[in-house]
This record gives structure tokens, sequence and C-alpha cells, in this order.
């Protein structure tokens, strides 16, 4: 999920998306569904992004669509995160 301002920002007409009623950080709210590719190492991701005027950050990635594609590890101790990108044939 994204802010609207970013969909703009790649030249999405945001209200032309699919509408959906959403419950999260932001309370509820509609959203609006575009697909668009990311950018990432090893490769394109197609997603199925929701971007909403609401939200109250640039954006939150999930597990459809994105970490679905990775092998993630937390370190507390180092403070760190790590993505593996898995890779489907």
């Amino acid at each position: 999920m994204f802010h609207a301002s970013i969909g703009r920002f790649i030249g999405l007409e945001i209200e032309r998306g699919e509408v959906e009623e959403t419950a999260g950080i932001a309370g509820n709210t509609h959203t609006y569904l575009h697909d668009v590719i990311l950018y990432i190492p090893g490769g394109q991701v197609v997603i199925r992004a929701a971007f909403s005027e609401e939200l109250p950050t640039a954006g939150l990635l999930g597990m459809n669509g994105f970490f679905e594609h990775f092998k993630i590890t937390f370190d507390p101790t180092e403070q760190r995160c790590e993505l593996e990108r898995l890779f489907q044939v």
C-alpha cells in the first residue's frame, strides 16, 4: 500500500483504479488498486498495489505481492533485516 501522492508521481490516475475498502493502520479507508512493477535486486516484481490518500506513511509492504518473494531474516542483535530473493520457476 502506498500513499496516493506516490501513485500520482509515477503517472497513475489513482481514482481510476479498482476501489477496495481497507481496514488497517489508517482505519477504514477507500483504496484504489493498480498493477505496478517494483524494481528490486534480482529483477522485477509485479504487484497489485493499493493507493490511499489517508495512509499516514509513504508506504507499507505486505506478505501478498512483495514479501512472498523473499526469505526474511530479522537479527535484533545486529538491528538489521535481510531479504533473500526466492526465484520461482
